[in-house]
């Protein structure tokens, strides 16, 4: 395996667990607080991070179900993020109490997008 695909692959792992992070303690917690948008902040750019090595080392772009997936999902993520920085600033209750099935959304497409990544990979190893 390349060594740039190494350290992305570690910057998307370090994503997912930043990102589910601040999903699940956000849903746990039923009301979005600032410090969960801080941890998908964080979420966001390890991935976008992870996103550009990835770009760098192969070259350029290369267009597949994967990369295609792992774009939206990137894309949502920081819609999410803004959008959860807008509820925060907003501070309408009934929007920071529901703001988890957006969360929740987001990270089921994202979660989707890395093991799909996960899975190619292992393909391609064995």
């Amino acid at each position: 395996m390349p060594t740039f695909l190494i350290y992305a692959v570690i910057l998307f792992t370090i994503a997912l667990v930043f990102y589910t992070w601040g999903v699940w303690a956000e849903r746990l917690a039923k009301r979005l607080k600032p410090w969960h948008a801080m941890v998908f902040a964080a979420g966001v750019g390890t991935d976008v991070a992870a996103t550009w090595i990835t770009y760098a080392g192969l070259g350029g772009l290369v267009f597949t179900a994967h990369s295609i997936m792992g774009f939206i999902s990137l894309a949502l993520m920081a819609v999410h993020f803004i959008w959860a920085l807008i509820v925060l600033a907003r501070k309408n209750e009934a929007a920071l109490t529901s703001f988890h099935k957006l969360s929740l959304f987001v990270w089921t497409i994202w979660m989707i997008s890395y093991l799909s990544g996960f899975v190619l990979g292992m393909m391609k190893l064995g």
